[in-house]
């Protein structure tokens, strides 16, 4: 799963994350779990705050030769305070040799990297990054390859410099990071004052991750009704209305349409729900819904800022750590196997490396070319 890394918002703003002891034990059962050994690869990844700054720590961890990690500066964090928290970070773990901040997309070490990273600060993977690395280099996924943006990663770019590319399964079992969609929507509306227990809960949304929303809310004692806003005028029906009138809150969760939902130009405006039901909160996970609409009319709304459709307000690392060192742990697995593929096979082509990657590791996810 992505954040967007333009607008997304950090509940706590906070550079080092949070429980050092914890994480770091989180990270040594992932690296086990998923017998990551990065031994003699360099890594490209990013520095970022919060558990973000975590996944240079894991390939350290790991034994990567080197961590090189990219930053930039962003409203939750200055550049230079993110290459200094993560250093700390990396000094307080014995890892200060291993970890290297760049702050340049241009700067000439990026040719040394094994293995890339698709994450936040080291996208976008356009032609002119993808040109400077080298030609045996890899990249995995840190979500799965229905989420693929052809603005975020030149994928044909990619296979004509034959640099193989694979996603991660996040439904393996070991993985299971859609489940953690309902614990996000409980914590939002947590933080809205809305029990859960006993409480009427409009979930707006399709898919897998209204699915688990609604049976995580059930699970948890509210009545959940749940509206497929996918067509337009869906938040105009008859159900959908009655669902607001009785609702102590609403969770959009809708990853899949694009199209505005709750603002101008969306099926209701903010000044139609405030006429429905003036106590309303509304949790924004993802789907497209004008924040400064509801603010305007008086609703209070979680988190502080709403990522655009497509993207998620909030990650998976808004419950805790877990998720996010166990995905980005199960990533890095992946990048290794291909590197290893790669180098015991100097003369295999993309594809077969990606499917000798596939065939391997349940963990891997291909695109629908390599898969078949």
């Amino acid at each position: 799963m992505r954040r967007n890394t333009k607008q997304m918002h950090y509940v706590s703003h906070a550079i080092i994350p949070h429980n050092e002891a914890r994480c770091r034990r989180l990270i040594a059962r992932a690296i086990d779990t998923f017998s990551l050994n990065l031994n003699e690869f360099i890594v490209l990844t990013e520095a970022a705050t919060g558990y973000y700054m975590l996944t240079a720590l894991i390939a350290a961890l790991a034994g990567a030769e080197k961590v090189y990690a990219l930053t930039r500066d962003s409203h939750y964090g200055s550049a230079q305070d993110v290459a200094t928290s993560t250093l700390e970070l990396a000094q307080r773990w014995g890892m200060e040799n291993k970890v290297d901040i760049l702050f340049d997309r241009n700067d000439p070490r990026l040719i040394q990297a094994d293995i890339v990273t698709n994450l936040g600060f080291v996208r976008p993977l356009n032609a002119q990054l993808l040109q400077r690395l080298k030609p045996t280099a890899v990249i995995p996924l840190m979500w799965e390859t229905w989420e693929y943006r052809t603005e975020e990663l030149d994928l044909a770019e990619c296979h004509r410099l034959g640099l193989p590319v694979l996603g991660t399964n996040e439904h393996h079992p070991a993985l299971r990071i859609f489940e953690y969609i309902g614990y996000i929507a409980m914590k939002l509306l947590f933080s809205l004052d809305i029990e859960i227990r006993d409480a009427t809960i409009a979930v707006v949304g399709s898919g897998e991750f209204a699915a688990m929303s609604a049976d995580t809310l059930r699970t948890a004692g509210s009545r959940v009704i749940l509206v497929n806003p996918q067509k337009k005028g869906a938040l105009q029906t008859d159900r959908a209305l009655k669902a607001i009138k009785i609702a102590d809150g609403m969770v959009f969760v809708e990853h899949h349409s694009r199209r505005m939902l709750l603002g101008p130009g969306g099926d209701l405006r903010a000044e139609d729900l405030r006429s429905l039901n003036p106590g309303l909160v509304v949790a924004h996970i993802c789907g497209g819904v004008d924040r400064e609409d509801l603010t305007r009319c008086g609703f209070r709304c979680s988190p502080d800022l709403f990522a655009p459709p497509g993207y998620m307000s909030v990650a998976t690392d808004y419950p805790g750590p877990k998720p996010l060192i166990n995905l980005h742990t199960a990533g890095l697995r992946i990048g290794e196997a291909m590197a290893r593929s790669r180098a015991s096979n100097p003369g295999a082509t993309v594809l077969q490396i990606e499917q000798a990657v596939l065939s391997q590791l349940t963990l891997a996810q291909g695109f629908p070319q390599t898969s078949s």
